[in-house]
């Protein structure tokens, strides 16, 4: 079994997921197009249980470790699971801020261990603050 890199843990193993290489293939593309905006919005319809989180799952695996961060033309990989109800709109937006934070300081930076730590609040800001000179544009956002 290939020891693949992830900072998104696929959940079917490796030699179990067959048949999605079409699917995976098509989404890493349009993905990388969409830094071009040369994609269209696409949609991912299946039943329940049918490994359609698995396919956006590699993705971004895929994304994360294949791209050159210092590239132009690199497209930041985020993953988030929206829950099923979001109960108070406030911690929904900072849960969902802070992991779009973490995945663009670990693309960046190529640390991995940003997202897979779950690094959070304060931790994260002060973070980015350390790493700021990695960043690929030139105006502070914090």
């Amino acid at each position: 079994m290939k020891n693949i890199p992830w900072v998104v843990k696929p959940l079917v193993p490796e030699e179990v997921y067959t048949d999605r290489e079409e699917f995976l293939e098509y989404f890493y593309k349009a993905a990388l197009e969409a830094a071009h905006r040369r994609t269209m919005s696409t949609v991912l319809l299946g039943q329940r249980r049918m490994g359609k989180t698995e396919i956006f799952k590699r993705v971004v695996n895929r994304l994360f470790f294949e791209q050159d961060p210092k590239s132009p033309h690199a497209v930041v990989p985020v993953y988030f699971s929206f829950p099923d109800t979001i109960e108070n709109k406030k911690d929904f937006a900072l849960k969902y801020l802070e992991n779009f934070m973490r995945y663009y300081l670990a693309f960046y930076t190529n640390q991995p261990d940003i997202i897979t730590g779950n690094t959070k609040g304060e931790k994260l800001i002060n973070l980015a603050k350390e790493i700021r000179p990695s960043f690929p544009f030139k105006k502070p956002w914090i």
